[in-house]
């Protein structure tokens, strides 16, 4: 139930008494207001506020997005099929008093819940409260899909041209890629006028999107710092470790090239996570990031969840900040798991900075 009130003369001064009227205007008399319309006492429905409410991000399905604010949104871009999670947490015949609703491109701050309207009286809640969640992020994935062709193409390149040059790259890296005679971190050359020179031109181009995508208004130019591949066997893995690179900004890259089958055959996490229980190998061979720090009792304690376990699945890439913690879980069994990193140094844009230095300037800032 929506109450309107006129305010005395002057505003809402200390000791100032509103005056409740109805649509009209007319003043209401006090003994008109039942002492349940004052203290309404609370139903069985306006009390389950429950999941739907807390993880009301969730239980919107929209499908997969390409770029995707990571962190607290808690859905996950490493899904391929759209999931109704809505299905798991609410009763098709209990409708919770509470609803969140966002409008994209708005502020959910202003947006908040729905308001009362002649269809919906009570809007998002009896009370007429304007209420809102924001949620706020911590870090920013990108998920690109690469055609069967290309990935051919890139496979190729290794088996016919890097694999046989052998050029060791492991130096400079933390992996413990070492289990196997084929177990190997080679360099990829990005300058080399041939496949790699092409490759890095399209991941420079994925770079500037992210960025467009993640920091709204800023232009940066990208360029490639290194690229690489790993070959990992049975028994490898890769620490917990971040990425370094020239520029303040950068990013990181991680391409799945091959997965064995053993890993392929396992669940993906992003779409029905059942837990690491009972030895179950559940995420053998997964790539994991990690952007806070995670306990058992996040959930339980309102936390936002703050790690990924990402499946390798083949032709996917992941795009992330280099600062961003990451490792990789080794796995049991035969066959090759076959990775493309790669570090992208990211700065503003020359045009973009004196474009912002000469705005400054017109208004005397500088």
């Amino acid at each position: 139930m929506v109450r309107i009130f006129d305010l005395p003369p002057g505003g809402l001064t200390d000791g100032a008494v509103a005056q409740e009227v109805d649509a009209q205007g007319t003043p209401i008399k006090k003994e008109e207001i039942s002492p349940e319309e004052i203290n309404p006492v609370p139903s069985e429905q306006s009390q389950i506020l429950r999941k739907e409410f807390i993880n009301a991000e969730n239980d919107k399905d929209s499908g997969e997005r390409q770029i995707i604010r990571g962190g607290d949104s808690g859905r996950s871009i490493f899904a391929k099929e759209k999931v109704d999670r809505s299905a798991r947490n609410k009763d098709p015949d209990v409708k919770s008093e509470v609803t969140v609703t966002e409008s994209e491109g708005k502020d959910p701050y202003r947006e908040g819940f729905q308001t009362p309207t002649e269809d919906n009286p009570a809007g998002s809640n009896a009370g007429g409260m304007r209420v809102s969640m924001r949620p706020k992020h911590s870090v920013y994935l990108m998920r690109v899909e690469f055609p069967d062709d290309i990935i051919t193409e890139v496979n190729d390149h290794i088996d016919n041209v890097i694999i046989p040059a052998r050029k060791d790259q492991s130096q400079g890296l933390v992996g413990q890629i070492n289990r196997d005679e084929r177990s190997a971190q080679l360099n990829f050359p990005h300058d080399d006028g041939d496949v790699g020179e092409q490759f890095s031109s399209v991941l420079c181009r994925l770079g500037k999107e992210y960025v467009s995508h993640s920091v709204g208004g800023l232009e940066v130019d990208t360029d490639m710092q290194t690229m690489w591949t790993i070959h990992s066997y049975e028994g490898d893995y890769n620490p917990m470790h971040d990425h370094g690179t020239r520029t303040s900004m950068g990013l990181s890259v991680i391409l799945y090239l091959k997965v064995p089958p053993q890993i392929e055959a396992l669940d993906n996490p992003a779409v029905d996570f059942k837990g690491l229980n009972g030895a179950s190998g559940a995420v053998d061979g997964f790539t994991y990031l990690q952007w806070g720090t995670n306990g058992m009792r996040d959930a339980n304690m309102l936390r936002p969840i703050t790690e990924e376990y990402v499946k390798p699945e083949v032709g996917t890439l992941i795009m992330f900040p280099s600062w961003l913690r990451h490792g990789v879980l080794p796995f049991f069994g035969e066959g090759e798991r076959r990775t493309f990193s790669a570090n992208i140094n990211v700065t503003p844009s020359e045009d973009w900075a004196r474009a912002q230095y000469n705005d400054l300037k017109h208004k005397g800032k500088v």
